[in-house]
């Protein structure tokens, strides 16, 4: 595995811990084994945890969706505080500010799932003889998936979430005051 990959996953620690405690949750939830919980080892399943391979489409899909989504979720909030605070209004002494910008760009650094899932989630839905309907709605999650996590492989994602940090202020502050017009 890359150097590149288990230097970022050190670097962004919180969210990785938090992306493995999510995955784990998620093979609880659909009766899928988990062979090995320790999301603590420098290789290549740093933030992840070793479980079975799935043969079933539905936990298939909530292993890789589920720690997705709600490290996105968190990851998302917790930078809007840190980002806006920091970046837009140029509060540099507060520390809770800056404390939550770490653990936003580390939450949204480790939000794909590892290939291996992925692949499954391939195997599962888009296999020869499989429903049409199913296909086509897992499809635009199966690409973010894997672009996902090729970008993941080589620390790529870290540097997405630095920029997403950068702009999400900007981004805010054009959009909130045109919704809250819209409303009023």
């Amino acid at each position: 595995m890359s150097i590149i990959y288990i230097i970022v996953k050190t670097l962004t620690l919180p969210g990785a811990m938090l992306h493995s405690f999510f995955e784990h949750m998620s093979c609880r939830a659909s009766k899928v084994l988990v062979d090995d919980a320790r999301a603590i080892q420098f290789n290549e399943m740093l933030g992840h945890i070793d479980h079975e391979l799935i043969k079933r489409k539905g936990p298939s899909f909530d292993v890789c969706f589920i720690p997705f989504f709600f490290n996105l979720v968190l990851g998302f909030f917790t930078l809007c505080h840190g980002a806006t605070t920091i970046i837009y209004l140029g509060r540099y002494n507060d520390w809770f500010s800056w404390v939550c910008l770490y653990l936003g760009i580390s939450i949204l650094t480790n939000l794909f799932p590892q290939i291996e899932d992925v692949m499954m989630v391939k195997e599962n839905f888009f296999g020869k003889g499989k429903n049409v309907i199913s296909k086509i709605l897992v499809a635009p999650f199966y690409a973010i998936f894997f672009v996902g996590a090729r970008l993941e492989k080589w620390g790529i994602t870290l540097i997405t979430s630095i920029l997403f940090a950068f702009a999400t202020p900007y981004i805010l502050g054009t959009f909130i005051p045109a919704i809250y017009e819209w409303f009023r």
